[in-house]
């Protein structure tokens, strides 16, 4: 072939390529509804979270190793003082493991108190934010907001446990897939959708506390297309991958003629599908993927604007009075705190769902939160860490959040999500806890969570957890949830609130529904049992 010829044909296969129709062809399998994937079902429309209280964005802050429920989001200051169970007085004012510290972190200098009541729980209950909460209780506007939702599930292995709350689904499953994946399939695939920036994102720290490996979950995809892939973005000091983004091994004066090049090759592979050499190019999984990944790298310096060197810049952090910074590293908390920040509110290219996965200011060198020891020391400078960065990003009353870059709760729904919580009592006869799944809280802020609203409940809690499990109607044992959300059901109410129908194909089940008969009921508790609106 002729090298002009190549180069003409060539770039019209790479136009081709990056068109929607190359990687259209795996959407869900064609029925009679020719709706993009997730739409909601028109004659469904009634149980849609209301247009004015759905979301357009979703951050979602897990904790990694999973935190106390007990001094945090479900604290009962009475719990523990009989018994045999800890509760919030497992280690409070216990001179020799967690000397003052409670002092130092659980109040402020203007004494506030280790607690301050939240909501009754379903039982009745009053349950207050404990110490490691004052920097939200700083700021009523956004417990204002916030719907604490009562989980439960049976594992103990972060190797398991991690799946379950990235995706809903036990390990094991061929549909397991992370929430990232369903959101950035369904904007991806919305008229005018495609671009080269994600939509989904997963942030996860460098340095001691974390294993690459638990995050892989939460990119996974299940049955959806390779296109529904988030962008994993390991954070670190100087990182590279704004450079690398740029294509530097590639010198600048060929990059369009190697683009025109692989994309004459693509061109020639979908006419090798094409029946006699004619019609319409037959349907191929990997031809599809391929086609979206050599988009994405012909557009990748678009993320340039958006992934920018100066994110990657050390940041020097304090917390609870002590500065930290592990190796090149410092305040892995804030960096990634400012990096969801960036990603949400970019003016031009949004990203839809981020994840930020924290380990700490001062990482357990093991596992982040994950505080087999030194429960006090850890947590006390850990979590109100993460909550004070969460609370920064997020605007205030009378700011403009779009003019200053800050969250707005109005139109981005806040998750802070964990695989599991930590025992009431004591890990042997140490100062630690073990991991907890069998009561542990979530906690839904912003979106449809509207105090002033007739339709919401407000700041309000899901759910309920025995002390002793001698109370009335309780059916498990002391520190289990009695009432309670699964994992699953945790991440449908995130995309209910974006307006993504749940149960499309590739996403979730009737079955994931606790107790739901069929579609319409599993989304009517969806809305009214789950998130409580019009309740």
């Amino acid at each position: 072939m002729k090298r002009r010829r190549f180069i003409k044909t060539g770039v019209a296969a790479g136009a081709a390529a990056a068109g929607a129709s190359a990687f259209g062809i795996l959407k869900h399998p064609r029925n009679a509804r020719a709706a993009s994937w997730g739409a909601w079902p028109e004659d469904r429309a009634d149980l849609l979270i209301p247009e004015d209280m759905r979301v357009d964005k979703v951050l979602e802050l897990h904790f990694q190793g999973g935190v106390t429920p007990w001094e945090t989001f479900y604290t009962v200051p009475t719990w523990g003082m009989t018994g045999d169970y800890g509760y919030l007085n497992l280690f409070n004012n216990d001179p020799v493991n967690a000397p003052d510290l409670f002092n130092q972190c659980g109040l402020d200098a203007d004494g506030m108190p280790y607690t301050a009541p939240f909501a009754n729980d379903a039982f009745g209950q009053e349950i207050h934010f404990g110490p490691w909460t004052a920097p939200l209780r700083r700021r009523p506007d956004i417990l204002a907001r916030t719907r604490v939702m009562v989980h439960f599930h049976d594992v103990l292995a972060h190797e398991g446990a991690n799946p379950v709350a990235f995706t809903g689904r036990f390990v094991g499953r061929p549909d397991l897939a992370g929430i990232g994946a369903h959101i950035q399939r369904y904007f991806l695939e919305q008229p005018g959708g495609q671009r080269a920036v994600p939509y989904s994102f997963l942030l996860f720290p460098t340095g001691p506390g974390f294993q690459a490996t638990y995050a892989t979950s939460a990119t996974s995809i299940g049955f959806h297309p390779g296109s529904s892939r988030p962008l994993t973005v390991q954070l670190q000091v100087n990182s590279e991958l704004s450079q690398l983004l740029e294509r530097p091994g590639l010198d600048s004066s060929f990059r369009g003629q190697f683009d025109d090049a692989v994309g004459y090759y693509e061109g020639a592979f979908r006419n090798r599908l094409r029946p006699g050499g004619a019609g319409p190019v037959a349907r191929s999984v990997e031809l599809g993927n391929y086609a979206f990944a050599n988009f994405s790298r012909r557009n990748a310096t678009e993320l340039t604007e958006v992934l920018t060197q100066e994110l990657f810049q050390p940041i020097a952090g304090q917390s609870c009075g002590g500065e930290y910074a592990y190796a090149e590293a410092s305040d892995m908390t804030s960096m990634q705190a400012e990096v969801a920040r960036r990603l949400l509110t970019h003016p031009e290219t949004p990203a839809r769902y981020v994840q930020w996965i924290d380990t700490g200011i001062n990482p357990r060198p093991e596992v982040g939160h994950d505080v087999h020891n030194g429960h006090v020391q850890w947590t006390a400078q850990n979590v109100p860490h993460a909550l004070e960065r969460l609370a920064s990003i997020i605007a205030e009353p009378g700011q403009d959040a779009e003019a200053e870059g800050l969250i707005d709760l109005d139109n981005t729904l806040v998750c802070i999500n964990m695989e599991f919580g930590r025992t009431p009592y004591r890990q042997g006869v140490g100062d630690g806890t073990n991991h907890w799944p069998y009561g542990y809280v979530n906690l839904m802020i912003g979106g449809p969570v509207r105090p002033d609203d007739s339709r919401s409940p407000g700041s309000s809690i899901y759910g309920w957890i025995s002390e002793t499990g001698e109370e009335r109607q309780a059916i498990r044992p002391a520190g289990y949830a009695q009432q309670f959300a699964t994992p699953a059901e945790n991440r449908m109410m995130l995309l209910a609130a974006l307006g993504i129908y749940p149960f499309s194909s590739q996403s979730f089940a009737v079955a994931d529904i606790v107790g739901a008969e069929d579609e319409i009921d599993a989304a009517t508790q969806l809305r009214q049992r789950l998130w409580g609106l019009d309740v």
